[in-house]
């Protein structure tokens, strides 16, 4: 039969006890057959000691990050455009809602696709669109997101033209409720008809990813 020896340490002052837990339940605890020391939550434990797979992390559960984590992705698509001839900003049919799960939390919003102008073969002036986000918040009313950020246009002298749709703006709502993001256009000048209409994947796309704040 092996045994346990509990051995002094000769240049030691101090009294080491082990209590037993308040317990009405017979234990057995099971030493292991090396040599070493037992941890305990004050005790360093060397990376290169670790082996093993280690258990799968959520990173929903992670803390003690200040932020940049992606909370949530939230896309939608369409496959048809919108056409307008409109001077003022009218609404596309690309929109999303996402609704934000803290007011610190910013919102990374992605549209791409295709945009499509015709002026005439007669037309004898610059021919000028602009694409621009607009956010609403809640039941409120939609407002444009910094036009020198968020906008694109596309400019030419006759004919027709299309041009690749990329817009990328980093938002901070500041609110819990829905938000809404829509793409909107408008001609700016000369006799533009101007479409949003789907890039060479047949569609075209708002993402929006919320970023922990």
């Amino acid at each position: 039969m092996s045994k346990v020896k509990i051995e002094g340490n000769a240049s030691g002052t101090g009294t080491l006890t082990i209590s037993a837990p308040n317990t009405n339940t017979d234990r057995t605890l099971t030493l292991p057959d090396g040599a070493g020391e037992i941890l305990t939550d004050a005790s360093t434990l060397s990376s290169s000691n670790l082996s093993g797979a280690l258990p799968a992390l959520d990173g929903s559960a992670l803390t003690g990050i200040s932020g940049g984590k992606v909370l949530q992705v939230v896309q939608t698509a369409t496959t048809s455009g919108t056409s307008s001839t409109s001077s003022t900003w009218a609404a596309t049919n690309l929109t999303l809602n996402i609704t934000p799960s803290s007011t610190s939390s910013k919102v990374y919003v992605s549209v791409s696709g295709g945009m499509n102008g015709w002026a005439g073969s007669a037309a004898t002036t610059d021919q000028r669109g602009g694409l621009k986000i607009y956010r609403k918040i809640g039941s409120g009313s939609f407002a444009e997101l910094e036009s020198s950020q968020s906008g694109q246009q596309v400019q030419y002298s006759r004919g027709g033209v299309y041009m690749p749709l990329s817009i990328n703006y980093l938002d901070s709502p500041a609110t819990t409720s829905q938000v809404t993001y829509t793409l909107y256009m408008r001609r700016e000048s000369g006799t533009l008809t101007f479409s949003v209409i789907r890039d060479n994947n047949n569609q075209g796309q708002i993402i929006a990813m919320e970023i922990a704040g």
